[in-house]
């Protein structure tokens, strides 16, 4: 029989293999957070879930357990986030869910500064190298791509539909609207962040999942337009998740976003942000005003001689926030070369899209 420690570290192993990973750690913070939001019953049955959705009934057969029995703990993980439900008439799916987005995000109700400091410990503490697990799925660069806002006032030419903020919500039929994990994380540690919090749109699937826990509420596309301006206004990056039909639009803060604290520490942010824009400066007429060097979440805008506006190209992650900002309307909005555009994939390791999710459920 395993020991509690053997549990947990077969439970990282299991969790490691999906999402963003979750690799092991000099400091073991990794073990500390799985057993704060699992039980040892929790761990050893989250071990026996794939990652596609399954009936009760047919975990309860794989598990060895009567299926009232295992009904139970399913339902009790679902309420902890720890697996993703989904009910189609009597019958109810369960998958296991990754570190991020799934543990972390689902932890939106209950971040606390205990739990937010171990979130914390563990974006920043050193990986343990050397892992090699056949079954490991993680995408393979960023998570999140970075999309114009809505409406650049200066841009080259017209953005693909899955660049389109706007287009990417006309094409949604369940919309569900949620409270920012990171920025509840990052004010659970130092302090409350004083930008809009209710700035996660979820989409299709993952509507509904945030819906039915709590985590969120339904709106409509014409509150999402809303919510969008309300991001652009506080200067908040939009990030969907990498597929061409996203999950997800985070609206990031980019003091609290783990996404966005990360790239920032690269001299080349540029290349890590999945984005196929980038600003230049366009016109002479730069009044000096620094209001893109204020707005800029990667401090890619400069003041250059006699106080013009320099874009440092390689960290430039291509939001748009300083096009829209510039009230001498010099910076535009223009595309990589092609051979250096990022092309979304059709599916992603992140977030599944809805349509995966949805057609490989298995009774």
């Amino acid at each position: 029989m395993m020991s509690e420690q053997d549990i947990f570290q077969e439970l990282r192993k299991k969790v490691n293999q999906r999402g963003v990973g979750f690799d092991a750690t000099t400091t073991g913070v990794e073990l500390k957070i799985l057993k704060r939001i699992f039980t040892e019953e929790e761990a050893q049955m989250f071990m026996h879930l794939s990652w596609d959705l399954e009936s009760s009934k047919r975990i309860a057969d794989r598990v060895g357990q009567p299926h009232d029995t295992i009904l139970t703990v399913l339902k009790r993980m679902a309420e902890k986030g720890q697996v993703f439900p989904k009910r189609k008439g009597d019958v109810h799916y369960y998958a296991a869910v990754p570190y991020a987005h799934g543990l972390f995000e689902h932890q939106v109700n209950k971040m606390d500064p205990e739990i937010a400091q171990m979130f914390e410990e563990y974006l920043w503490a050193e990986r343990i190298q050397g892992e090699d697990d056949p079954d490991r799925k993680i995408e393979p660069a960023m998570p999140l791509r970075v999309i114009p806002v809505k409406q650049p006032v200066n841009i080259e030419r017209p953005t693909a539909s899955y660049e389109d903020v706007q287009q990417i919500i006309e094409g949604q039929d369940r919309i569900a609207v949620a409270k920012c994990a990171c920025a509840l994380q990052k004010g659970a540690v130092d302090g409350s962040c004083e930008q809009p919090l209710e700035v996660c749109l979820l989409f299709g699937f993952y509507a509904e999942y945030y819906v039915e826990q709590g985590y969120g509420r339904w709106i409509d596309q014409e509150e999402a337009m809303k919510v969008i301006d309300i991001a652009e206004e506080a200067g908040l990056v939009h990030q969907p998740s990498n597929t061409v039909n996203p999950g997800a639009i985070c609206n990031c803060c980019p003091d609290c976003c783990l996404s966005l604290r990360v790239t920032k520490l690269f001299p080349n942010a540029a290349d890590l942000a999945n984005s196929i824009h980038y600003c230049k400066v366009d016109g002479d007429e730069c009044s000096g005003c620094e209001v893109c060097v204020e707005i800029c979440p990667m401090d890619a805008v400069v003041m250059g001689e006699q106080d013009v506006a320099v874009i440092d190209t390689p960290r430039c992650i291509g939001c748009g926030l300083c096009v829209n900002a510039c009230p001498d309307e010099i910076l535009m909005l223009a595309e990589k070369p092609e051979e250096t555009r990022h092309q979304p994939p059709e599916k992603g390791h992140f977030m599944r899209t809805s349509e995966e999710f949805e057609s490989n459920m298995k009774a």
